[in-house]
């Protein structure tokens, strides 16, 4: 910080210089715009562009503290002067950090055609259930259909599946048997279906595209609506009222509502107020929430009139 003080006389000098006229001329201009201020600011307010605005307010009666004697005192209902730094001010002398809000490209979705002439299959770990997937699906995570586990889509059919290869063939009976055991009614004829060609044909679970955003097919799982803009709740200082201000007045001063007291907004949420951390498990409450945001105050940047 700069120990000489930027005073009035410094101001007048560089205005003249920059302007192309004499510190005289300089002053009578910096007087005649501060009484056009004044004035505009009792009747509707003012707006001095690129810098603040100028409001006038009715505050409500209060009780204060004397801090001196501690002796309670109450303050009559009367107007107050508010000044609001505008956003390209607040912006030009402390810019947000490039970091800060990182905006991602959007990621085009992948293309999942809804074909099973070329398909794989694989099984649940979980379930064993067997699953028959889209190719052009392999990579994903999924859902089992039949137990909900997580499942990644191979890019290989499993052995022994629908679209896999055969499992080897077991071992042949031992010839001790004789034409005795061959001619059991028990023993599988050759024409019968095996249960490997039972289960491809009547137990193979399709996989199910909606689950992963493509209800239909080659069209891309519509974009996420943008997140809400984060909110910060705290009580004023001085006389307790819950003030409510966006998380991009983190850090500027502004004036309580209720009391005309300069503050300081802070960073993070305070414990008891509408956005505060201990009413993370009472979100469901419809009536806490309403009665909360019934005595909460909220506060906005000014834009640029």
């Amino acid at each position: 910080m700069k120990k000489n003080t930027y005073q009035k006389s410094h101001l007048v000098r560089e205005l003249g210089f920059n302007v192309g006229v004499s510190q005289k001329k300089a002053r009578l201009m910096l007087d005649a715009l501060q009484q056009i201020v004044y004035r505009e600011a009792c009747n509707e307010g003012f707006t001095l562009p690129g810098l603040c605005r100028f409001d006038v307010i009715r505050r409500n009666a209060r009780k204060v503290r004397n801090p001196q004697t501690g002796e309670r005192i109450l303050i009559a209902e009367h107007d107050s002067l508010r000044v609001r730094v505008l956003k390209k001010a607040r912006n030009a002398v402390t810019p947000l950090p490039e970091n800060l809000m990182t905006v991602l490209p959007a990621t085009p979705a992948p293309e999942i055609l809804e074909d099973y002439s070329k398909a794989v299959s694989f099984c649940c770990k979980k379930c064993k259930q067997e699953i028959e997937a889209p190719l052009s699906a392999a990579g994903l995570l999924a859902e089992c259909p039949a137990c909900g586990e997580s499942i990644m889509v191979p890019s290989l059919s499993e052995p022994g599946t629908l679209h896999g290869p055969a499992l080897p063939a077991p071992a042949a009976a031992p010839a001790a048997a004789g034409p005795a055991a061959a001619a059991s009614p028990e023993a599988p004829s050759a024409a019968a279906p095996s249960p490997l060609e039972h289960k491809q044909k009547g137990q193979t679970i399709r996989i199910d595209l909606a689950a992963l955003g493509f209800e239909n097919a080659g069209t891309p799982a519509p974009q996420k609506p943008l997140p809400k803009k984060r909110m910060l709740s705290f009580f004023c200082k001085n006389c307790r009222q819950e003030i409510e201000a966006p998380s991009d007045m983190a850090g500027t001063a502004s004036e309580c509502p209720a009391c005309g007291v300069s503050f300081e907004v802070p960073f993070f949420s305070e414990p008891g107020t509408l956005h505060g951390s201990d009413l993370e498990h009472k979100t469901s409450d419809p009536q806490s929430l309403k009665d909360h945001k019934s005595r909460t105050i909220r506060i906005e940047v000014p834009d640029e009139a």
